[in-house]
């Protein structure tokens, strides 16, 4: 675990350059950064003879995942129907929706716009009524290329069949009969994200490759050919090697990285790619006060909730030093400066502690490039909650 003692001098990968060119608070991506972390996932990808299909709620952006395709994705994957609509539109034509289908009517659109576009779609089930309600969706349009994975719990307790019960097999019977196509198994191995040390982390992924291949191996048994495995979760692919027999990785954060990701020793302070940029408006004998708070960096301490026992680190453009913020108010962060005091009016950069919680903040980002130039670039999905 990666301790950061607040008011210590700046660590590698935070001394960024600052550019007062604009009102605070904003997202700032380094698009040097980002492009190095795409390329290489991708060729992680490569290496394990797997397809790539990044889960963008990350970023929640067209740009990017246009970018990530560009270098070699098969395609995206997507958390609510509404998110998959914007990409589609946005001319994605290969989207997983990763999402607990259990109501015809919450893909109708999805299923719609997906046809039109001719945009390959997958879906997953893990219940007898999310298996009715796609067929029942898919059955009001037409022309539609559709395939229908089974989620499987590997460990977090959230949604997903047995891996050592009968519903799986159920279940692919049921997408069968329903005249659809079935396309194999998807687990996200989220409590990855819990995991203490590399020890702990190897063990989940191996876990999670036993749970996905036994079941493949028990279907195939039961007469089902085609069974691909894809699994998705930043801290197992890069946390652990990629167990042989998977087919498609779904990682997301690996884009951006963040904080979590540097507890978790999965990337280091430089290849976290996005920051908020904020102002210090105010300054007392025990804090520097700047205008981001919980409304700007969330109230995130990482995903599932693990980790983080404060909302950021943050760097000063005048005082090359980081600190912690320690709580936040709405509008406002608090920075203990223990004498380290920061200038009234100069700007921070807080490296958040969840790139996707802090994305869903904001409309847009800046995405800034090694010479200083900034493009403002539409957070494309952000507020998609159907």
């Amino acid at each position: 675990m990666n301790q950061l003692k607040a008011g210590s001098e700046a660590v590698a990968g935070s001394d960024r350059p600052f550019y007062d060119d604009r009102l605070t608070p904003y997202i700032e991506i380094d698009a040097q950064r980002l492009t190095r972390n795409l390329q290489q996932m991708q060729q992680r990808a490569a290496t394990g003879n797997v397809r790539l299909r990044p889960h963008v709620k990350t970023h929640k952006s067209v740009a990017i995942a246009q970018q990530q395709i560009a270098l070699g994705a098969v395609g995206i994957t997507v958390s609510k129907p509404s998110e998959g609509v914007v990409f589609i539109n946005g001319g994605v034509r290969d989207v997983l929706l990763a999402y607990p289908v259990v109501q015809a009517e919450s893909v109708s659109a999805l299923f719609a716009v997906a046809a039109s576009s001719g945009c390959k779609l997958g879906v997953i089930v893990a219940s007898q009524a999310g298996v009715a309600a796609i067929a029942q969706a898919a059955a009001a349009v037409t022309s539609l290329d559709l395939s229908v994975w089974i989620k499987v719990d590997v460990g977090l307790g959230r949604v997903g069949v047995n891996p050592e019960g009968d519903e799986a097999l159920q279940l692919a019977h049921a997408v069968q009969a329903a005249g659809l196509h079935f396309a194999g198994l998807v687990s996200h191995a989220g409590h990855a994200y819990g995991a203490q040390n590399p020890q702990q982390m190897a063990a989940i992924v191996q876990a999670e490759a036993q749970c996905m291949q036994g079941l493949r191996q028990r279907l195939h048994q039961a007469g089902f050919a085609q069974c691909a495995l894809s699994v998705g979760a930043t801290p197992s692919i890069l946390g652990a090697p990629l167990p042989d027999g998977y087919d498609e990785i779904r990682p997301g954060n690996y884009a951006l990285c963040d904080l979590t990701g540097l507890r978790l020793q999965l990337c280091t302070l430089d290849e976290v790619a996005i920051s908020v940029v904020a102002r210090v408006v105010s300054v007392n004998d025990r804090y520097a006060i700047i205008d981001a708070g919980s409304k700007a960096l969330s109230s995130d301490k990482g995903p599932h909730g693990t980790g983080a026992a404060d909302f950021g680190l943050a760097v000063n453009a005048l005082t090359d030093r980081q600190y912690r913020v320690e709580k936040l108010s709405e509008e406002h962060g608090f920075i203990p400066h223990y004498g380290n005091t920061p200038p009234l009016g100069s700007l921070m950069r807080v490296f958040p502690n969840h790139s996707c919680a802090v994305m869903a903040q904001f409309t847009q980002f800046v995405m800034r490039n090694s010479h200083g130039t900034a493009e403002i670039i539409n957070i494309d999905a952000r507020g998609m909650f159907l």
